[in-house]
């Protein structure tokens, strides 16, 4: 082929797309419209103690008659505020993404959220995203804004949709592309720590209130977690439960023996089936890493016991070690989902390895500043994983403590020599309590850190650390030791 038969480079996309952020599990706010009673993300000063989130638990309970589709509960936007639930952990705002994004688009108008009931399934949720994908579509291509950019750029072509989905998410945004009309809409999926393989938590968070906080009575979680569709459908699927020296995908019966429902994990492995092989358009796949994960459990009795490793395999067998046990191999992940538990099977996307928690994944400034890029084109994300945090930066705490005792603080991965990093923990729920634990070397170690912060009383907490290439943020719920 010769020079004047080369092909002419394509134009360089302009910011015309229209973009739809989908949060993730908990990152809906929602209202009762029965009794105009808000569920979640209510965004006040909350006196933080066991019988405060039983009650809040028992109202987020799904009801026979909401999964017959008389549905009570409204989700009224994305969340603004931090909150925390027992069992799945902390959930913080995404106002910083959705801004950011709306100040690089063509106009405003341009970006939505789109918030749902996560409780109900991805399923449910997903038809009524993919309603939403088409709806802000056709809205954006008839604005005002649009037009004139087409009028100006008309080598553009109409504006296509980006989704950026957050955890549960982007099991959302996989529904939406399984109509192949919808999919031919939609320019590129960018999806961030989203569980394609589901969290041993869930499993953990079903399984009969084991791990409920201080006073809060299992039978609590007992009575709520099986309700939740949404929740068998974040169960793991991938070779997590260990049992007899290796380790098997979990199937209904294990679901049940968690104290699973089983009209709900049948339909849920049904639909997990139905979707195996439903990939995503030039999908963007940023996976957390680096923090304390539970990638697989095993049952003691009728309790699950969860477990930060899984085993090494050579093919269909186990890799075992001189004695013949099992080698067991710590991969971590973003706190909550596994990190191989994020890919997408068979898409071929490199992942975009973050150090951060899976909560904190859509404050991160690289997850937005990649998100940003997309209404550009930019597909940079070669090496990333060094920017974003550093060789095995981790923060670990505790989820939840009593207001009587102090909890640990513990980081990994910045070398004595350097720096000392510098650790902040805050109150986010109003009441503007911030402390200053100094963090120490830990002996015997190379780039471990460590301090005891005790709080100055119940409430929700923001730990942060700075030392890496951006901050580190963990949720800490301090309850009230005493009832009420």
């Amino acid at each position: 082929m010769d020079a004047t038969s080369a092909p002419a480079p394509a134009p360089e996309r302009l910011l015309h797309d229209a973009v739809v952020v989908v949060p993730g599990i908990m990152g809906s706010t929602l209202r009762d419209t029965e009794t105009d009673t808000p569920l979640w993300g209510v965004g006040s000063i909350l006196g933080y103690s066991a019988r405060l989130h039983a009650d809040r638990l028992r109202a987020l309970r799904v009801t026979e008659a909401e999964r017959g589709g008389a549905l009570r509960v409204e989700a009224t936007g994305l969340l603004g505020v931090a909150d925390w639930l027992p069992g799945l952990g902390g959930a913080q705002p995404y106002g910083e993404l959705l801004s950011r994004l709306r100040r690089e688009a063509l106009d405003r108008a341009a970006v939505t959220a789109f918030p749902y009931d996560w409780r109900l399934s991805v399923e449910h949720n997903g038809a009524l995203l993919a309603a939403a994908v088409r709806e802000h579509l056709a809205a954006w291509r008839a604005h005002g804004a649009h037009r004139r950019h087409l009028s100006e750029h008309p080598e553009a072509g109409p504006a296509k949709a980006v989704v950026v989905a957050h955890s549960m998410g982007g099991l959302l945004a996989r529904e939406v592309v399984r109509d192949e009309e919808a999919a031919a809409e939609v320019r590129t999926v960018m999806t961030v720590g989203t569980p394609f393989g589901g969290s041993v938590k869930a499993a953990v968070m079903l399984n009969s209130g084991r791990g409920a906080p201080l006073g809060l009575p299992p039978a609590v979680l007992r009575e709520v977690t099986p309700t939740m569709p949404g929740l068998y459908d974040l169960l793991p699927g991938y070779r997590c439960r260990e049992e007899d020296g290796d380790m098997r995908a979990p199937g209904v019966e294990d679901i049940v023996a968690l104290g699973g429902r089983r009209e709900l994990a049948e339909a849920s492995a049904a639909w997990r089936s139905s979707r195996s092989g439903t990939l995503l358009p030039d999908h963007v796949m940023v996976v957390g890493i680096g923090q304390r994960t539970w990638q697989s459990y095993r049952m003691q009795g009728t309790a699950a016991v969860a477990q930060r490793y899984m085993l090494r395999r050579d093919g269909e067998r186990p890799l075992l070690d001189g004695d013949g046990r099992p080698r067991c191999e710590d991969r971590t992940g973003d706190g909550t989902v596994y990190q191989f538990a994020a890919h997408l099977p068979g898409s071929g996307a490199r992942p975009v390895h973050v150090y951060q928690e899976h909560s904190a994944l859509v404050r991160s400034a690289s997850v937005v500043d990649l998100a940003r890029g997309l209404l550009r084109g930019l597909r940079h994300t070669d090496g990333l994983g060094a920017m974003l945090g550093g060789e095995g930066f981790g923060l670990h705490v505790p989820e939840w403590v009593a207001e009587d005792q102090p909890f640990t603080v513990e980081v990994s991965g910045l070398d004595h020599g350097a720096a000392d990093p510098e650790c902040v923990v805050r109150e986010v729920g109003g009441l503007e309590r911030v402390g200053h634990p100094g963090l120490r070397p830990v002996r015997g170690t190379r780039s471990s850190w460590s301090a005891l912060h005790r709080t100055d009383g119940p409430g929700l907490y923001e730990v942060e650390v700075r030392g890496g290439a951006e901050p580190l943020h963990r949720l800490v719920a301090v309850l009230a030791a005493g009832p009420g």
